[in-house]
């Protein structure tokens, strides 16, 4: 995977504001692209509740680094299902009716 370089924006410049404010629009697609397939949505359900073990158990006994290892996984999987929640009802419900409810 190719390095993503950092671009500075001057807030002062009204053209960086333009670009930024464009780039933000586009970021904002993303999750819709991701939902709007079969193969997205069934990437997302795995990266939540597969990598991410968001419904799972963090703890790890007698191994706090493996739990804090854990839990932190399963914040990014429980960050993601808030943001489709939020931002993709109907595309989240689909996702669970595919991979959840039918798999």
């Amino acid at each position: 995977m190719a390095k993503k370089h950092v671009k500075l924006y001057d807030p002062s410049n009204p053209e960086h504001v333009k670009e930024a404010e464009a780039a933000m629009k586009d970021q904002d697609k993303d999750i819709l692209y991701l939902m709007g397939q079969p193969r997205g949505r069934r990437w997302v359900y795995n990266l939540i509740w597969g990598t991410c073990h968001k419904d799972g158990i963090s703890h790890i006994p007698g191994d706090k680094e493996s739990t804090s290892f854990n839990e932190g996984a399963r914040s990014v999987g429980s960050s993601l299902e808030q943001t489709l929640r939020l931002e993709t009802p109907k595309m989240y419900m689909k996702m669970l009716e595919e991979n959840h409810f039918n798999g």
